[in-house]
This record gives structure tokens, sequence and C-alpha cells, in this order.
């Protein structure tokens, strides 16, 4: 069921990355980014309704804010980079630095352990990013690498609040 959910869960991550790169053309990327957390905002409330949490602890409500803002600042600045230069040099930058930086953290701060395998991974992604971001249009790709490290801090934020939450707090 895990592996299911993680799916599910990276298909509804890479969806809604594609469709606000695709907006934050169209229109101004920080109202594009109001709105997707708007949404989400009201996506996360309905859902939590239908699943009531055991107990909620004011640290988790804390954590849970941290993440919010977490997941706000990495869209704010995945939408800047996709909406000023390439796609396909934003998005996986953002998302690769995000998971490698939420496990520096959790490991320097918080006592986690990643297994070889996990080091291993996290250590392939210096050349990913370095083969992804290479390109034609240095300006614009050079732009997009920026912001896909600043929306990576972020995610790392959002990752990090998760998973400091208790699983009782639900939602």
């Amino acid at each position: 069921m895990g592996a299911l959910l993680s799916l599910a869960s990276a298909v509804c991550y890479g969806v809604v990355d594609f469709a606000g790169g695709l907006l934050s053309r169209q229109a101004h990327y920080t109202v594009v980014t109001f709105l997707g957390q708007i949404g989400g905002l009201l996506l996360a409330l309905a859902a939590a309704t239908l699943v009531p949490a055991e107990a909620v602890r004011r640290p988790d409500v804390w954590w849970g804010a941290l993440s919010g803002a977490g997941s706000g600042a990495a869209m704010h600045f995945l939408n800047r980079g996709v909406a000023r230069g390439a796609m396909s040099v934003a998005v996986p930058i953002s998302a690769v630095t995000g998971v490698a930086l939420s496990v520096l953290c959790g490991v320097l701060l918080l006592g986690d352990r990643p297994t070889l395998s996990a080091w291993l991974g996290i250590c392939l992604t210096v050349p990913a990013l370095w083969i992804v971001s290479g390109g034609a249009d240095p300006g614009g790709e050079r732009r997009s690498l920026t912001d896909g490290l600043l929306a990576s801090s972020g995610v790392a934020l959002q990752y990090i609040g998760l998973a400091q939450a208790e699983p009782a707090s639900g939602l």
C-alpha cells in the first residue's frame, strides 16, 4: 500500500509542477503560486474532515505550519524558475536537491541514519544535477538552476516539517 501511495503522490507532484509551470508562463508566477496554495489548503481541509485526527498537539501544528511555509516557498521559486527559464532544469533540481537537503538535515540535526544505498543515491545527484543543468540557453538555465536550488530549500522544509509531526495528528 505504501508503494502505491508513494506513486500516487509522485504523479500528483508531477502534474502540479507541470501545470503550475505552464500557468506561470501565462500569468505572474506569484499569482499562480498563491492560487495553488489556496487550492491545496482547501483540498487538505476537505480531506481532513473525512479523516479526523486522533490527537493534535501544539508542536504538530507548528511543524505543519513550517511544512506549509516550505511548500509555499518551494512553489514560488519553482514557478518563478519555470516562468523565467527551463522547466527541465528547475523542476528536477528542486525535487532531487530538496530530498538530499532534507536527508542531510535529518542526519545533522535530527539523528537520522540513512542506509548505504540512500547515501549512494544522494551522491549520484551531484553529477545528475550537472547533466540536467547543461544546455543551450545559459542565461535562462542559470536562473532556473538558481530558482530550482532555492525551491529545494522549501521542499526540504516541507519534508522535515511533515516528518516531525506525529502520525496521530492526522492530515
